[in-house]
């Protein structure tokens, strides 16, 4: 059954609804809210831990946030050794990852982990990064080098009412610095296995008092794992891989309180992927985007901010199953305005419009467009009850509309005025927070985040074959995820440890899968995606972990975690791509241990997974596979030569010089060597 509102609600309802919250937030006068451009080195220094300004719009401290939030510094991503993004997640509590080969890790939060995992919003300073086509993070395309990071901030649970669109397993956000107030300027070198051959570059000049630039740029080329391909994937070969990207951001101080930001960025990659239907398949992917951001602070207005970008992202993908090429070509243009208000101590006001719109031409037949507009609005209150109790809630309406134009084969099971609007969808996040000692911290969170149907599942495939046809639909549903938690931080201060726990449910409805439906025609059956049904998950987080800036830092963390599928009968039998209750690892547990002093610094990392499944393709759709159990080791060793030149070695999965860690091939050892040189 859809939700209450999104079967009664209807237009007029929903227009009645934006305008009321868009009043909620006129009707407060702001006094100024300072600091446009965040100096987060100051806030670190002055909190003595990472903030974030990014649920709330102020600056927190971790336990203060209306959130379950992990913040992953510039000296842990230094410190991991890894070579990319997700090489740095895969160390974070609460994050899975499925490693595929050497350069495709598919990244999610709290499982529900799969191939092209498309339930996890992943932001570069606001700017979203995955592929609408498939709704993924194409993880190698992110144009940033890991040099150029402050932190990364993983937000757990479904946040889309506070950070925006299918934001319903989780958030990565990544932030990079400020050429305002940050001075990097790095160079490094890296060789490795795998015939690894990797540069990098970060330099933050500045021109005049008033404009400061960033600008950061990579290049590697690699082998893949060499270990063996299941049969049931041995439909598409191992190609070299590549990929090279820049990025260049510039900030212009127009006047005290006033600043414009403009970021333009392209990058280049060649990969081998596994693709939703679980077949190896080779991947060339474009991907470009320019951004321009004004921001602005008064008395009467508050923190206003206006931005807008576009994103451009063509793939040629060859999978294995497929006797021809998907050739992906999507635009993406997002406008958005937000305004932050404190209208006294207490209260933090914060509204949001923002439109999208997307298209995607049918592959690989072509002819056809499909496109959606996205129209949404948000709010959110951040109350300070008592010194010691504090209540934000937040909400946001998203009205979609798709559309289809263009050619329809011959007994094409839809016509192009199938393609409408959907009902209006809603997202909420509701937190208390609650400090009943000075070393006690309590969180109590309910939230619901929509997941909304690609651009592929809604059509933009399209392979008519004289044995089988494949199509989107327009007759999808959105996924619903709502989630109930609640989290205790206690710090001991007798030995400077924090402890950090939580537990949650979270109940899936109306969950997709990309070929899962069967639709006769006189021009025969076409697979098409459907609603599958429902999922529950419930899991206990817990870990303790030392203070940072200490000589020796550690961490322990354990998540135990069952996860139990409501499937449509039809769909027990395997056929479609999807498979939670039996993926997903019932415990995880993952460990750090770190020293450094003047000139060395040592740090190892380990992660342990129980016994689960993996899908591997059937005769019909897909079957399960064992996946042992596993341990596995990641580490590093780096030692300063000089003030400015550091030389380091590092490497994943130590322990064996090939592991099974999937239903995919097996991964192997890698170690790298990497010289940096700072100036």
């Amino acid at each position: 059954m859809r939700s209450y509102f999104a079967k009664t609600i209807g237009k007029k309802s929903s227009l009645a609804l934006l305008g009321a919250v868009a009043a909620l937030f006129v009707a407060f006068v702001p006094s100024p809210l300072h600091g446009q451009s965040v100096d987060y080195g100051a806030l670190e220094q002055l909190f003595n831990e990472p903030v974030t300004t990014s649920v709330t719009g102020s600056p927190q401290r971790v336990s203060d946030v209306p959130a379950t939030i992990e913040i992953v510094t510039a000296e842990d991503i230094r410190r991991s050794g890894a070579k990319d993004i997700p090489g740095v997640l895969r160390h974070v509590a609460g994050v899975d990852t499925l490693e595929w080969g050497n350069d495709n890790t598919d990244v999610s939060i709290r499982g529900y982990n799969q191939a092209f995992s498309p339930r996890l919003l992943v932001l570069i300073d606001g700017r979203q990064v995955y592929a609408d086509d498939f709704g993924y993070t194409p993880w190698s395309s992110i144009p940033i080098e890991l040099s150029a990071i402050r932190q990364i901030e993983v937000i757990k649970g479904p946040s889309s009412a506070l950070f925006g669109f299918n934001a319903v397993g989780g958030v990565i956000n990544i932030i990079t610095y400020n050429p305002f107030f940050d001075h990097v300027n790095t160079v490094s070198i890296t060789g490795g296995t795998q015939n690894l051959v990797s540069a990098s570059a970060v330099i933050t000049p500045r021109l005049g008092e008033r404009v400061a630039v960033m600008l950061s740029a990579r290049g590697s080329m690699d082998d893949d794992f060499s270990t063996a391909i299941p049969p049931a994937e041995v439909l598409a070969s191992r190609r070299p891989q590549d990929l090279a990207a820049v990025n260049i951001e510039g900030v212009i101080r127009l006047k005290e309180k006033m600043h414009l930001d403009i970021e333009a960025s392209h990058s280049v990659a060649q990969l081998n992927e596994m693709s939703p239907i679980y077949q190896l398949m080779n991947a060339r992917r474009s991907a470009s985007s320019v951004r321009g951001q004004f921001t602005a602070e008064g008395r009467h207005f508050g923190l206003l901010q206006a931005s807008t970008y576009t994103n451009w992202m063509k793939t040629t993908a060859t999978p294995g199953i497929l006797n021809q090429d998907l050739r992906l070509d999507s635009r993406l243009t997002v406008v958005e305005v937000h305004d932050i208000y404190k209208p006294g101590e207490y209260h933090t006001l914060r509204g949001a419009v923002e439109y999208r719109q997307n298209t995607e031409g049918s592959t690989p037949l072509a002819g056809a467009n499909i496109s959606y507009r996205n129209l949404a609005i948000s709010g959110m209150w951040d109350w300070k009850i008592t010194p010691t109790l504090s209540l934000t809630n937040a909400v946001r309406v998203d009205r979609l509309s798709f559309g289809r134009k263009g050619y329809l084969p011959p007994y094409y099971p839809f016509s192009n005025s199938d393609w409408h609007g959907i009902p209006s969808e809603y997202s909420y996040n509701s937190a208390l927070v609650w400090k009943p000692s000075k070393v006690d911290d309590v969180r109590l969170m309910i939230s619901r985040g929509i997941q909304l149907p690609n651009l592929v599942e809604s059509g933009a495939l399209l392979l008519v074959s004289p044995v089988l046809n494949f199509t989107g639909t327009p007759t999808l549903e959105p996924t619903d995820v709502n989630s109930y938690e609640i989290g205790w931080d206690h710090a001991i201060p007798a030995s400077h440890i924090l402890l950090r726990a939580s537990a949650f449910h979270q109940h899936n409805y109306d969950l997709m899968t990309v070929g899962g439906g069967f639709i006769a025609t006189p021009g025969g059956l076409y697979i098409v995606p459907e609603n599958i049904g429902s999922s529950d998950a419930n899991g206990v987080e817990i870990g303790l972990r030392s203070p940072l800036h200490q000589k020796v830092r550690w961490s322990v963390d354990y998540r135990p975690e069952k996860v139990v599928d409501d499937f449509l009968p039809d769909e027990r039998n395997g056929a479609a791509e999807v498979n939670y209750e039996d993926t997903i690892p019932r415990h995880q547990v993952k460990a750090s241990l770190g020293w450094a002093n003047s000139k060395w610094e040592l740090d190892s990392y380990y992660r342990f997974e129980s016994n689960n499944q993996g899908l591997q393709p059937g005769r019909i759709g897909t079957i399960l596979v064992p996946v042992p159990q596993h341990l596995s080791l990641d580490g590093r060793v780096g030692y300063n030569l000089t003030d400015r030149l550091t030389w380091s070695v590092s490497g994943q999965n130590l322990t064996h010089a090939s592991q099974v860690q999937t239903s995919g091939p097996a991964v192997e050892r890698r170690v790298l060597g990497t010289i940096s040189f700072n100036f």
